[in-house]
């Protein structure tokens, strides 16, 4: 998809998972927003936080009247695609197209006369809706949910932790958003690694619960021509927990009588529970150039005021990070290069390997031509050393010895030298 969508884009196509900055704008022009909420099957206050989140401009309020009257004004142009904006809407989870034409590392990142929208949205469009996606979850023992859509925003968190995550989120992204940064899930074109999630607070050797919900694809945020991966977890705590049903309970939440461990009532033991408290992992999901910091809460809400700080921080470190992972590029295509030198090496020694057999077996089999040759002679001339002999005694014996010499010629075989000659294969070089 180009950077800045298609004005011609058909705004009735309504078949697609994916619709246009350009499609959208066009329909906003042409009839009421409740009209486009209804195609879409959404509100049309939703529908406006989408068009902001887009940076679409819409009809103020009574535009439709002052056109019913003959006063409409003229609408404003569609603003271009900001570096790393997101340049469509899904309606369904499809991938969210982005904006790739974005500034070299030596640019500026941010600008916020040019880039900053003039509005923020209440919520972020990528999480619009994402409470309703955590109702639809395959249960894990642990507490964590493991939603069954995967295309959305990086969040692991419990029940309970939901609400808390969905709002730090929200604020980090928009705070970003502020700053002319564009927060997305990662270009489905170009691969970025995802960090994993170690859920603990304290680094172990225990074994840890492998069910944990991935993404489809990273959640990232675009700064100049980098981006960072970002991951946001709920941390667990190493707690005493009793099983009940399919699940762990923290035993501290249980009623006094239902602390004890009778048989027939279910054991008690130690296990990683979600504590309430958030960590944000920021990780470069670039191949080889490792990055990586991590903000975590002492009590629920501690990072909302460390936001400031940790944008400004991933701004400080782009350009660093961006020289890294041109480092690497270039690395790796020494890597490439070296690698190719060497098989290019391998491939002349296994010709010569395979131009030498060649040789070595078309000399093996004149060999045995030669062999055979000097077997044929041998034999030929013990024959006839046999019939001159047979012409110096009596008729009868003579006869014998004829009839005997036939015999082993014909158990012999043939005996022409020239056709085994002619069977030898010169080397093809």
């Amino acid at each position: 998809m180009e950077d800045t969508p298609k004005a011609q884009e058909s705004a009735d196509d309504l078949s697609e998972d994916v619709v246009t900055r350009a499609s959208l704008y066009e329909q906003a022009w042409s009839i009421p927003m409740t009209k486009i909420g209804e195609r879409y099957g959404v509100s049309s206050s939703y529908l406006a936080r989408v068009f902001t989140s887009l940076n679409i401009p819409r009809p103020p309020v009574g535009y439709w009247a002052q056109v019913a009257a003959g006063k409409g004004k003229a609408r404003p142009p569609l603003p271009e695609s900001r570096p790393g904006d997101l340049t469509s809407w899904s309606r369904n989870g499809a991938p969210i197209q982005i904006s790739r034409s974005l500034p070299k590392e030596g640019q500026k990142t941010s600008r916020k006369a040019s880039l900053a929208p003039t509005t923020l949205p209440r919520r972020h469009p990528l999480l619009l809706g994402i409470e309703e996606h955590f109702k639809k979850v395959r249960e894990s023992g642990n507490g964590y949910l493991r939603p069954t859509k995967r295309s959305m925003a990086d969040l692991i968190v419990s029940h309970t932790g939901i609400a808390h995550a969905v709002s730090f989120a929200n604020q980090l992204y928009l705070a970003l958003m502020k700053e002319g940064l564009a927060v997305a899930l990662s270009d489905p074109a170009k691969h970025m690694n995802r960090e994993s999630v170690d859920h603990r607070e304290k680094a172990s050797t225990r074994y840890i619960h492998p069910s944990l919900w991935q993404p489809q694809r990273p959640t990232v945020v675009y700064i100049g021509s980098i981006v960072f991966g970002l991951s946001i977890y709920e941390i667990s705590e190493y707690v005493e927990v009793k099983r009940l049903d399919k699940g762990y309970v923290r035993l501290s939440s249980l009623p006094a009588s239902q602390r004890r461990s009778p048989y027939h009532d279910g054991w008690i033991m130690s296990e990683d529970m979600p504590s309430g408290r958030l960590c944000l992992q920021v990780y470069s999901p670039y191949y080889r150039a490792e990055w990586i910091h991590r903000w975590s809460e002492d009590k629920p809400g501690d990072l909302v005021s460390k936001i400031p700080s940790i944008v400004k921080l991933l701004i400080g470190e782009a350009p660093g990070l961006a020289k890294k992972v041109e480092a690497e590029r270039e690395r790796a295509e020494l890597e490439w290069q070296n690698h190719q030198l060497q098989m290019a090496e391998w491939k002349r020694k296994e010709e010569e390997k395979r131009r030498l057999k060649v040789i070595q077996d078309s000399r093996d089999q004149l060999e045995a031509v030669i062999q055979t040759w000097a077997k044929v002679n041998s034999i030929q001339a013990f024959f006839d050393d046999i019939e001159g002999s047979a012409q110096r005694v009596g008729d009868e014996e003579r006869k014998m010895i004829m009839e005997r010499l036939a015999h082993a010629k014909e158990l012999i075989g043939d005996l022409d030298a020239l056709k085994h000659f002619n069977a030898w294969a010169p080397p093809v070089l």
